[in-house]
This record gives C-alpha cells, structure tokens and sequence, in this order.
C-alpha cells in the first residue's frame, strides 16, 4: 500500500490525517456510491486533482482506506496483556473470545468516531465498482487471523463430532447471510430510499443466530 501511494505517504502526517478523517466522514455518512469527492477535498482542504494525483480514483481512495481502517481495528483488537499476546486469548471460551472480539471493535466508535462509522458500512459495500475487492479483503482477513483465534481454546466444550473451525465458519457465513436478509428486506419496503444497511440491525439479528448456534452445538454443561 505504501508503495503504490508513495506520494500520499510522504506528505505530513498531520496532512494525511486531515485527509483520512474527512474521507471517514464522508464515507461513513454516505455509501461509496453516494460519497462525493467534492466534498471530501473541500473538508479536507484540498485539491480534487490533488486526491487523484495521490491515489489516482475514488475506487483506489475506497480501498486504500478500507486497508487503513482494518488495520488500525486489528491493533484495537489485539491490545496486549502483560505477556504480549492479544489480550483477548485470555478468554478460552470459543464464544466468550467471539464477544471479546466483537465488544473490542465496537470500541472503535469511541477511540475513532469517523473511522468507525465508515467501518461499519465498508464491509457490507455493494457497490459493483468495490464489491469484488472488499470480499477478498475480508476473506484474507478472515484466513489471517483464524490461527490467532483457536490458540489455547477450550474446544471440549463442543459436543462430540462438531468441528470449531466449522462453528467459525458457520459464523462468518451468517453474518454475510444476514447482510443479505437485511438487504433484501429493505429492497421490499417502498419506504425505503436506499438500501443503507442498519448496523445496530446487524448486529441484533447476528447475536441471536450466534446464541443459537451455541445453543445447538454446546454440550449442556456449559450452556
């Protein structure tokens, strides 16, 4: 990333944050499509052709801050303890470490306002344009952290024969499904003006298929 954006690296972090900030903003307001580069350079304080020079398209902007905000979550999520290690492998239960994970990132809204509400929106983009890109971003994030989060987890508390790599699995294709069911609903109300998904909707319907999931899949002893 640094590479391909060479010019916009060594430009003043100061100047980089004013630009970042102001693209959260708008972005996080507004779905990619809507999102106007116009107004993003005018909160930022510069030029249209500037932002092209720097990152060359608004489809290249898009994903080099999706990039940037995944990263800084990751270092959200993995805050070390005494020991080094992400303090969240402190919680050995498989659903337990899933909440921990969840709750952490939810931080962001604190620690980063305008980050987190383009976070929450980025990966639900359905734009043509950055649909394609952001799944294989998330799916390489999903890959890189699957052996992070089974070290040291009490896999016993499943029930016999359920794999918790599956349940995790399970999970993600969930959370993309519900996505979807939200999306789809929205698509069939006419009062709807656009098909924005609703975070907190998400998470809601996310939360009960996870309890479920766990319902099923715990032996009892540990319901």
């Amino acid at each position: 990333m640094i590479d391909i954006y060479e010019s916009f690296e060594n430009l003043s972090d100061a100047k980089k944050q004013t630009i970042i900030n102001a693209s959260f903003r708008i972005f996080g307001e507004h779905s990619y499509s809507k999102a106007s580069v116009e107004d993003i350079v005018k909160e930022a304080g510069i030029s249209k052709g500037s932002l092209f020079y720097y990152f060359g398209s608004k489809k290249n902007f898009f994903l080099y801050l999706y990039e940037y905000a995944t990263k800084i979550m990751k270092q959200v999520v993995d805050i070390p303890n005494e020991n080094g290690k992400p303090k969240y492998l402190e919680k050995t239960d498989f659903f337990e470490r899933l909440e921990d994970i969840k709750e952490r990132k939810m931080k962001l809204s604190i620690l980063h306002p305008y980050m987190s509400s383009f976070i929450k929106k980025a990966p639900f983009e359905t734009a043509q344009d950055v649909y394609g890109n952001i799944q294989e971003i998330n799916q390489r994030l999903i890959h890189e952290r699957i052996s992070d989060f089974f070290y040291n987890l009490d896999s016993h508390k499943f029930r016999d024969g359920i794999d918790p790599f599956m349940v995790l699995q399970l999970i993600s294709w969930c959370s993309e499904g519900v996505v979807s069911q939200i999306q789809i609903k929205n698509m069939m109300n006419p009062q709807k003006k656009d098909n924005e998904i609703d975070y907190n909707e998400v998470i809601q319907l996310y939360d009960q298929y996870v309890a479920m999931i766990r319902k099923n899949f715990y032996k009892d002893d540990y319901l």
